[in-house]
């Protein structure tokens, strides 16, 4: 008799862990998939149609103007950068 309870508790215990949190995250997980698939199915749309603009007005994408504005960039960011002192208490 002991046996028939502490198994039902156990097939109890199992099936609420299953069905309260296995199903629940699982369901999260595929919902979240698809998301993250059709953001970057949409993203890759956009690109696509951004190169195929890009391509036929302006040419190459990559330019020397480019690489100077990366550097001016660079400078501005090691400019913003204070460096200073610690004081101490006496």
């Amino acid at each position: 008799m002991m046996k028939l309870i502490i198994y039902g508790l156990v097939i109890y215990l199992l099936y609420k862990v299953i069905f309260e949190v296995v199903v629940p995250v699982s369901k999260g997980v595929k919902t979240v998939k698809r998301s993250m698939e059709q953001m970057q199915r949409q993203q890759a749309e956009a690109f696509r149609q951004a190169q195929q603009g890009a391509g036929s007005s302006q040419g190459p994408i990559h330019t020397k103007g480019n690489s100077s504005n990366d550097q001016k960039k660079e400078a501005a960011v090691d400019a913003e950068y204070i460096e200073f002192e610690e004081v101490k208490k006496k």
